[in-house]
């Protein structure tokens, strides 16, 4: 159990009680008080141009819908998460609509000149939502932010080709995202936010996106820093893939006689993805991204990215074992993963192997293919960025989360970074990930990598490198106990 304290009993403290809810309004902004802070839901930045058309170009908006609960708050399309068995099911509570282009907002009470923190979502460009209560903002708006979430399209609405192909080569994402930054720079200021002072951050997916925005022209003075969670190595679709997989997608829903809708086409662009062959050791496939052109050639790698970066520091984070939740388990076998480490070891060649982190309830094998596989998806591309950034003059914070799930299999896996840095605990209480977490160890690491980020966003003198969570991740010892 990830609890250095070795407490006897459980916790008294907890999390998720509600202090008293007061109804306010700013200007024509209508929110809620909670404690010390205030949270506005349902804000609409932008809205299909066509209706009825998922794919068409959306334009700007600026008002808000009734709601009362950040679960209320619509997101766009999509299928359950293959990474519940992970994060569990709490992000499933979301209405789900084709034009769900909302973002919210929390803000200390007194807020007044404070730096923003935009988070971008992750979810493998198929999943997820700013409006989950997974991201939760209002923890973190508490210590001394203007926090803000935001919805973009996924799945078919967000990659496949556009509906007047072959006339359109935008990549939408990009386009949603770009719209809820403009929103900011018009309005956060109203929020007691400086605009002159963004952060944005995202998550996987997010963190891509993030980084892809870092050093794009179109979002030149939109945002000033940028943080980067578990940021995958990737290679976009070019315009011609994205045809390609819009043409089968399409085929497959076609001969579909069940589904209709949205739902058709999701289906049909997951029956089209499992066709695409996918590495041993790596990440499923996924839709990607399309970049074209000069933007392609700029994010082809970290060094010719950041020597177009418009930014003026990264905050860069990943965990060890990113990829356990991807890898075949067999705790009790150790040749059942010799061919997986044989094909990650080629791929390693004279490469200089990273430095792994391994767990005692692991053996020798898994330990390093799941550390080789996480540094091929993940590390690697991290380090890549903080090196570049470093070299170019440019601040880089480096930083590597350690701290454990409780549930064997996983160890410091993909996403266990994100509820200590909402410090949400109880948004996540179905979570496998934090299996074995009690409520006081749980908040101590919180408090630590919340004051973190906001450190980075304040623009504070900062250490370089880190290894946050050691004193709760058991690295030498993990607790066995439950289920694998």
């Amino acid at each position: 159990m990830p609890n250095s304290k070795h407490r006897e009993q459980e916790s008294t403290l907890t999390l998720g009680d509600t202090p008293n809810i007061q109804k306010v309004s700013l200007g024509k902004w209508q929110g809620e008080r909670q404690g010390t802070t205030e949270c506005f839901y349902g804000v609409r930045y932008a809205r299909l141009a066509h209706p009825t058309q998922p794919r068409s170009v959306p334009v700007g908006e600026s008002n808000q819908i009734a709601v009362d609960d950040l679960t209320e708050v619509p997101i766009f399309p999509q299928l359950p998460s293959r990474l519940e068995k992970v994060l569990g099911k709490n992000g499933r509570k979301n209405p789900q609509t084709d034009d769900a282009f909302y973002l919210n907002v929390w803000k200390p009470v007194d807020a007044q000149g404070l730096p923003v923190i935009v988070f971008i979502h992750g979810g493998a460009w198929i999943t997820g939502g700013g409006a989950m209560a997974w991201y939760r903002g209002q923890r973190l708006a508490g210590d001394g932010a203007v926090v803000i979430t935001l919805n973009y399209r996924l799945g078919p609405a967000g990659h496949f080709a556009p509906d007047d192909w072959p006339n359109s080569q935008a990549h939408r994402p990009f386009e949603d995202i770009l719209l809820a930054l403009r929103w900011v720079q018009n309005h956060v200021r109203e929020f007691g936010g400086d605009e002159t002072k963004v952060t944005l951050a995202g998550q996987s997916a997010g963190a891509w996106y993030t980084w892809a925005l870092s050093s794009l022209p179109e979002a030149r003075g939109l945002f000033q820093q940028a943080a980067l969670f578990s940021i995958p190595e990737i290679a976009p679709w070019t315009y011609e893939e994205r045809q390609a997989f819009t043409h089968r997608a399409l085929s497959f829903a076609s001969d579909d006689e069940v589904r209709d809708g949205a739902e058709l086409l999701m289906y049909g662009g997951i029956s089209a993805l499992k066709e695409i062959p996918a590495a041993l050791g790596a990440i499923p496939t996924m839709y990607m991204p399309m970049l074209t052109g000069r933007h392609r050639e700029m994010l082809a790698n970290a060094d010719t990215a950041i020597e177009t970066s418009h930014v003026g520091a990264y905050y860069v984070r990943k965990t060890p074992h990113e990829m356990s939740v991807f890898l075949p388990w067999d705790s009790s076998r150790a040749e059942s993963n010799t061919p997986l480490l044989r094909a990650l070891r080629e791929r390693l060649g004279d490469q200089q192997a990273p430095k792994f982190f391994p767990l005692a309830n692991w053996d020798a094998a898994y330990n390093e293919s799941v550390g080789l596989a996480s540094w091929f998806a993940f590390g690697r591309f991290s380090d890549a960025i903080v090196a570049a950034a470093a070299e170019r003059g440019i601040k880089a914070v480096n930083r590597t989360f350690v701290a454990i799930s409780g549930y064997p299999r996983f160890g410091a896996v993909h996403c266990i970074d994100l509820p200590f840095q909402f410090g949400n605990m109880d948004d996540w209480n179905d979570a496998p990930m934090l299996q074995g977490w009690l409520a006081e160890d749980f908040e101590d690491l919180s408090a630590e990598i919340r004051a973190d980020l906001l450190a980075f966003a304040s623009g504070e003198a900062m250490v370089s490198n880190k290894i946050m969570g050691t004193a709760y991740s058991a690295i030498e010892q993990l607790n066995t106990s439950g289920n694998g």
